[in-house]
């Protein structure tokens, strides 16, 4: 008989809101028979909290497993609220790191995140990038990948890579726009036809990327277009023929899966985890850190040599199975059935 868990995580409820990998796994549980709750829905860190302490105690008969997702900075109260309660009730704690900048936070404040982690029955990653941060100190996590559903998201053959680039993340600094941009600047030099659609939520620095852009004078070769859904996803990497990631801190960020499945070659910064997601080269291409310029040349080589960019794109909808719901349901199967 499945078991009864509850997942604490991000369950955002807003129109605009992300599909999180929290949501993501309840779905995922649930259609394979497990009963589920989920909490919290609330942005607010203390009705987060609260809402965390009350579900956990007056549903404790309704879950005998605990997940909880770990993430780093504002996240730690809820995380080890939720993990305390779990242990005081006497069920079994399972901590799943998703957070690209765990591995700093351990570095400067490590006792508490790793007292933390150390009250876990098991703990997961979705990449060997935290995996090998974690067993430097003992901590041993198994690898659970973030999880995709490939049936929604349709693969299409691109004929011809053009400069046709996509942007899809939060406009913030660990999400480095301004490069997206200046990579605009430097690519209009070569190609009169570049187009870059950047989409996501505002962080606080939308406004300075389009003020970039005027000064850049690309303003109309971008196209900002707000917060992305899937039937958004879908429609933009239709126009789009590159996928571009210009983050400065990283882990395994779904938005490669699912660009992956719909065939769109990624660039990527190299930068936390990246490189133990993207097979330089071969399922993807990376550049350094806020290198616009060497970006750049990465995407002429895709554009101007299509067998290439053809073998990454083929790679990558390689790569994109094992991140398949079915894969991956059979190793959080194993880990909460033992």
């Amino acid at each position: 008989m499945p078991e009864k868990v509850a997942i604490v995580g991000l369950f955002l409820k807003k129109k605009d809101a992300a599909i999180t990998q929290a949501s993501e796994l309840a779905n995922l549980l649930r259609t394979k028979g497990y009963d589920v709750i989920t909490v919290s829905g609330y942005q607010n860190k203390w009705l987060r909290i609260l809402d965390i302490i009350f579900t956990l105690f007056r549903k404790r008969a309704a879950y005998n497993i605990a997940i909880v997702q770990f993430y780093s900075g504002k996240s730690f109260i809820w995380q080890y609220a939720a993990a305390t309660i779990a242990k005081w009730l006497n069920k079994k704690l399972v901590f799943t790191v998703h957070g690209g900048g765990v591995p700093d936070k351990i570095k400067t404040k490590g006792e508490k995140y790793l007292a933390l982690l150390r009250k876990a029955d098991a703990v997961t990653a979705p990449s060997g990038y935290i995996i090998d941060v974690l067993k430097q100190y003992n901590i041993n996590p198994q690898l659970v990948e973030n999880t995709v559903r490939l049936q929604n998201y349709p693969f299409v053959k691109k004929q011809n890579i053009r400069p046709r680039l996509l942007w899809m993340r939060a406009f913030s600094d660990i999400y480095n726009p301004f490069m997206a941009v200046r990579l605009v600047a430097e690519l209009k030099k070569k190609y009169p036809d570049v187009r870059l659609f950047m989409g996501g939520v505002d962080f606080g620095l939308l406004q300075q990327t389009k003020a970039l852009a005027n000064e850049l004078n690309v303003s109309e070769y971008i196209e900002f277009v707000g917060f992305m859904d899937l039937e958004m996803k879908k429609h933009y990497a239709e126009k789009a023929d590159i996928y571009i990631s210009t983050n400065s801190i990283d882990n395994a960020p779904v938005t490669f899966l699912e660009m992956w499945a719909l065939g769109l070659p990624v660039v990527s910064t190299n930068v936390g985890g990246i490189p133990y997601l993207i097979k330089n080269n071969e399922d993807g291409i990376l550049v350094e850190d806020n290198d616009h310029v060497d970006m750049a040349e990465k995407i002429s080589l895709l554009v101007e040599d299509s067998e290439k960019a053809n073998d990454i794109i083929n790679n990558g909808r390689t790569s994109v199975m094992s991140y398949d719901e079915e894969v991956v349901f059979t190793k959080w199967d194993k880990i909460l059935t033992t």
